[in-house]
């Protein structure tokens, strides 16, 4: 089995971008990650775990095994809704609570469907909407879970699910009071050429900035997820980042990465 980590920004207006024909970077390039990952392979997905900012809870990380999925309205202001409603995989959901639970982690059951920082990313990646999605959310007590999540997914094992796409957010600010003004904080463009050049730049990213990111920072950046994802890249041990697409105007930082495929 392999695991396809892939960090992917959700920002609604990337559908009002392509909807509207506009020349932006960040989607030709969701077009061409798309045709190298099946270039690399001719396989399907078999299925995709996504770690959404969009479902935080407190104290247990929940997994969503329910067999069918519906699409949430949780944006508004853009004019449209984009409905993605993709089968579950009830299997592979237990499965991976399962092998959580023996890495030590509070989870459990919990329905909460596909958000946009789901649906959004797999629009360009996975449009046909047939592949089954496994919503997981952010635990809000301590990145150590999101690391054991990590742990837990180099040890997941289920025979016929072959190929897997891990989705994560790729927001590293979304600070609403910046955007606003129109005037980058420092932190922004500080953080995120150190967070690119130590994951994005090395064989083996070299995680020892990742204390340095404490809660004074994390609230000027503001990142949906407070760079949980990153714990959980950490608790995986990927290598050989590639960014596809990095994104920036004030008080936003959006990127698009992959990582070398995780042989289990």
């Amino acid at each position: 089995m392999e695991i396809w980590p892939v960090l992917a920004p959700h920002s609604p207006d990337l559908l009002s971008s392509w909807k509207g024909g506009d020349e932006r970077e960040m989607l030709w390039r969701f077009v061409g990650l798309r045709q190298e990952i099946f270039a690399r392979s001719a396989d399907p997905f078999t299925a995709v775990i996504a770690y959404t900012p969009g479902w935080q809870t407190r104290n247990i990380t929940l997994v969503d095994p329910a067999p069918e999925h519906c699409s949430s309205r949780d944006f508004s202001g853009f004019g449209h809704h984009y409905q993605y409603d993709p089968p579950g995989d009830p299997l592979l959901a237990r499965r991976l609570i399962a092998t959580a639970r023996g890495r030590g982690m509070a989870v459990a059951e919990g329905i909460h469907g596909v958000d946009h920082s789901i649906s959004i990313p797999l629009f360009f990646l996975l449009p046909e909407g047939t592949t089954p999605v496994i919503p997981v959310s952010q635990n809000l007590s301590g990145v150590r879970q999101a690391s054991l999540l990590g742990e837990s997914l180099r040890k997941l094992d289920l025979p016929g699910r072959s190929r897997i796409l891990l989705l994560l957010s790729g927001v590293w600010s979304q600070n609403p009071k910046e955007m606003a003004r129109g005037q980058e904080d420092p932190l922004v463009p500080f953080w995120a050429e150190k967070i690119r050049k130590n994951i994005l730049e090395r064989t083996n990213p070299d995680w020892g900035f990742l204390p340095g990111l404490t809660r004074e920072v994390l609230d000027r950046l503001d990142p949906p997820g407070r760079l949980r994802e990153l714990h959980l890249l950490k608790g995986l041990d990927v290598r050989n980042g590639r960014l596809w697409a990095l994104e920036r105007i004030a008080g936003l930082v959006q990127v698009l990465a992959a990582f070398d495929p995780i042989v289990l």
